[in-house]
């Protein structure tokens, strides 16, 4: 049986491609699968596709019409056969031992998942910044309810690519109904990774920056418009939705959750404001406020433990004191820039 599916969503990646590729062709463990989802790519990403195709049996292409990054990683995940499954970004790379690491805890721990850290590099793959540790000790079998706090409360946990995960403990059923929120593009990697983490039973984690992210700027993670922060706040919501039907539907997590959401939206709503006028600030704020985790929520902040900034922020928020929210906003984004 193949070990690892590696799954690699691609949209107009031809500048990195090969090399990302290449990263996973080069690594000392070499039972995977590689599955290449080119969705919908103007570029040459899909002739580099088939050209790896033709010259490894191991990699399998699926071309299909643009549909976003939500509906190729689903197609991805169906067509996986490998024990456990990996996500990959098309402009990223992999340090060449990273499988064979990950393939050693496996066999020591019989662990459902492996997680490890990573580096930043720029768009030329030099060195940017490597994170410090994420848990206070590696090769260490840590529970899953450790996992679920760092997700809920640290977005460093967030992110697909940094984990093996077993197929077997993931319910392809809700993989198959995150096609209802294929029109998120930021934040959606988050419902994602809880629906793969969440029957899991433990988790080992290396501490070696074995993922290299590389960093765009002109990508949709540094884009401060209304859309990007709406995304990011319906993930949330979907995510309180699948919470309350799982394991973790208990008010410990759930009050996680829901401080995660207000810290992020109100920075959100800084950041807004800090760019855009007044309407705007007000119009993505109402998008927001109609969803259940702001109605179900917005009364209980006193549990969450604000900082006395968000705590004015919210106060300005609740009251629908706008102008004087968009001025502290502007007046604060100043002073730290």
């Amino acid at each position: 049986m193949v070990a690892f599916s590696v799954l690699i969503p691609v949209f107009n990646s031809e500048e990195h491609l090969q090399e990302c590729v290449d990263s996973v062709l080069n690594q000392t463990f070499q039972n995977f699968e590689i599955i290449l989802i080119d969705d919908g790519s103007t570029d040459r990403s899909g002739d580099i596709c088939e050209k790896y195709s033709a010259l490894d049996k191991r990699i399998e292409v699926i071309r299909q019409r643009n549909q976003g990054p939500t509906i190729a990683r689903i197609a991805a995940f169906q067509r996986a056969s490998g024990r456990y499954v990996i996500y990959m970004d098309s402009d990223d790379l992999w340090d060449e031992q990273l499988l064979e690491k990950v393939q050693k805890a496996i066999e020591k721990y019989n662990c459902d998942i492996v997680s490890f850290r990573w580096k930043y590099i720029d768009c030329e793959g030099k060195d940017i910044k490597e994170l410090s540790s994420i848990y206070s000790e590696e090769n260490t079998i840590y529970d899953i309810r450790t996992l679920m706090i760092k997700f809920l409360t640290e977005e460093v946990e967030n992110s697909l690519w940094k984990r093996a995960v077993r197929k077997n403990c993931i319910d392809p059923f809700q993989i198959a109904s995150l096609s209802a929120i294929k029109d998120i593009y930021l934040g959606e990697d988050m419902v994602q990774s809880f629906i793969m983490i969440k029957d899991c039973t433990n988790m080992v984690y290396l501490d070696q920056p074995l993922y290299h992210y590389r960093l765009n700027p002109k990508g949709l993670t540094h884009d401060t418009t209304p859309k990007p922060v709406i995304d990011v706040a319906m993930a949330r919501q979907y995510l309180w939705e699948i919470i309350g039907k799982s394991k973790f539907n208990l008010p410990e997590y759930k009050k996680m959750l829901a401080k995660s959401f207000w810290e992020r939206y109100l920075t959100d709503l800084v950041n807004i404001a800090a760019l855009y006028n007044m309407k705007v600030l007000k119009e993505t704020a109402t998008k927001i406020r109609n969803q259940n985790i702001y109605v179900e929520t917005k009364k209980k902040t006193r549990e969450y433990d604000l900082s006395i900034k968000r705590k004015i922020l919210y106060y300005l928020e609740q009251s629908e004191q706008w102008r004087s929210f968009w001025i502290i906003a502007r007046i604060y984004k100043r002073l730290i820039s």
